[in-house]
């Protein structure tokens, strides 16, 4: 599915710096739970550099769960949550959030961060599951667990504007759509949004309808 990767007038240098940045920014708030590191020496890596001056222990925890970042990136982006006025240019060119913009950041990443999904058996978040990878590194470290694993758990993207879904809304005729008991306004709406690059969603009872359809 073709994502819309751009934000309103911004040129395509502007947008790539953004998103950058976006991403860096994020990186940096999971770099900050420190407190994820269950008692380990956050200086002391495996995949990064140790230095004083550095989290590797931080940057290395963060691998597994790059994804998170990239989501949040895309989900600001593609509902065109950001504009110009949540940036400033520093005096060396580089970009920086304004508070507003940190904020709509911030907020984003926290909702990605405490998304539920079900592990092992219970509910859980990204947030806690961060925490317990973090926790079975150390029971593995201290010879506590035999096996170590960051395949599991496997994010699953659930969205009503798929690719196949936007195909069978710009296939389905009118009388089709009316003979399933909806209006033709209603589905000359949701045309427009399937030819639209912008995400959207789909009232339970409509997303049911199509599904029955075989989407």
């Amino acid at each position: 599915m073709t994502s819309c990767l751009s934000i309103a007038s911004f040129s395509t240098s502007e947008n790539t710096a953004r998103s950058t940045y976006f991403q860096k920014s994020c990186y940096s708030v999971l770099k900050r739970k420190r407190h994820f590191t269950s008692g380990l020496d956050v200086h002391v890596g495996f995949l990064h550099e140790m230095n004083p001056s550095k989290y590797s222990l931080a940057y290395d925890l963060q691998e597994p769960f790059r994804f998170l970042v990239e989501l949040t990136v895309l989900n600001l982006i593609e509902r065109d949550v950001m504009d110009k006025q949540d940036f400033i240019r520093t005096e060396n060119y580089g970009l920086r959030f304004k508070p507003t913009g940190a904020r709509k950041l911030t907020s984003e990443f926290n909702v990605m961060l405490n998304k539920g999904l079900t592990y092992k058996g219970k509910n859980s978040s990204w947030s806690s599951i961060l925490l317990l990878k973090t926790r079975e590194l150390a029971f593995y470290l201290t010879g506590k667990r035999k096996k170590l694993e960051f395949v599991n758990p496997v994010y699953k993207v659930e969205r009503d504007d798929s690719e196949e879904l936007r195909q069978k809304i710009l296939d389905m005729s009118y009388s089709e759509w009316k003979k399933m008991g909806f209006s033709k306004g209603t589905l000359h709406y949701m045309k427009q949004n399937a030819k639209s690059v912008k995400p959207f969603t789909l009232n339970s009872h409509v997303r049911e309808r199509l599904k029955n359809l075989g989407c």
